[in-house]
């Protein structure tokens, strides 16, 4: 006979093997911080699943569904249904109306993630990214990478970490003044970022303006992220693009770093259609980032 119960103190640690060892330091806070909902399903005192959601600390009435598992061994016997069902009712109790859930595909589970969320009446999931990943050699081999690879005088490449104070200021003030620049590709604030990775971002510059920019990060040692890529808008029907991805794969490639992981958004529609149609044929996988959300009410 399996139990569900609201976990408000420390026997929450109990539950930790069922989620993200990442959200295991919130298991630890359910007794003193109210914006997290952990729901426990035991069999005879035994933790065999567990929902796990955290108020948004910026949106009272929002939430999000961290995560939700089942042990192997006791799936298909309802829990999942009744772990979410739960899981909402405590949500609404605590005055929220929206939860919402971000996930990957191309896990096992992920079949079964979508039937649980299907037959719970959350919305149909909405694709919002591609999680693309690859051996950087391998990319190279692609045709078109070489057709790309030579740039007119006009044109020049450089590291990113040589970019100027004038440079900034001219990025800057052009994108205040008329933006050109989509919100999300500003360079900037990735470069922030403490694990950027100065290797292979570069800058692209056409009659000595810089139009455009692949600023990465590394994400371990054998792997970097190509996390914000972008060329000015009139001059992406050249190709100038893959001339930034090409130089940045033969450096990394050059300094025995094998993976690359690239990152797009659908919102933008032209390189995504470039990786399903052009890019994919050459990685070792292209996953997809999902969204849903429900709408909770007392009915």
């Amino acid at each position: 006979m399996y139990t569900f119960n609201v976990l408000h103190d420390s026997t929450a640690i109990a539950y930790q093997k069922l989620t993200f060892a990442s959200y295991g330091s919130l298991l630890n806070a359910v007794a003193s911080d109210r914006s997290i909902i952990a729901i426990g399903a035991s069999d005879q005192g035994q933790p065999v699943g567990l929902g796990l959601a955290e108020i948004s600390p910026d949106d009272s009435l929002s939430a999000e569904l961290l995560s939700i598992y089942v042990d192997p061994a006791h799936r298909l016997a309802g829990i999942g249904t009744k772990l979410l069902k739960v899981l909402e009712a405590e949500l609404l109790a605590r005055n929220c109306t929206k939860v919402k859930l971000a996930y990957m595909t191309g896990n096992s589970t992920t079949p079964m993630l979508e039937h649980l969320l299907g037959t719970s009446n959350w919305s149909a999931p909405q694709t919002l990214r591609l999680v693309c990943k690859g051996l950087a050699q391998r990319v190279l081999e692609a045709p078109w990478m070489h057709k790309y690879s030579q740039l007119p005088d006009s044109y020049s490449l450089f590291p990113w970490t040589e970019i100027t104070p004038a440079d900034r200021a001219t990025i800057e003030q052009t994108q205040q003044d008329r933006p050109w620049i989509p919100e999300d590709l500003t360079p900037f604030q990735y470069e922030r970022e403490e694990n950027f990775e100065p290797l292979n971002s570069l800058g692209l510059r056409y009659q000595g303006q810089v139009v455009g920019w692949v600023i990465n990060h590394r994400i371990a040692a054998d792997t970097i992220r190509y996390t914000c890529s972008f060329v000015r808008k009139d001059l992406q029907k050249m190709g100038r693009i893959i001339t930034l991805y090409t130089e940045a794969s033969k450096l990394q490639v050059q300094q025995n770093v094998p993976y690359g992981i690239w990152i797009v958004p659908t919102v933008h529609e032209a390189m995504f259609k470039f990786v399903q149609h052009r890019l994919a044929p050459y990685l070792i996988s292209v996953a997809e980032r999902r969204g849903t959300f429900k709408f909770l009410t007392d009915g």
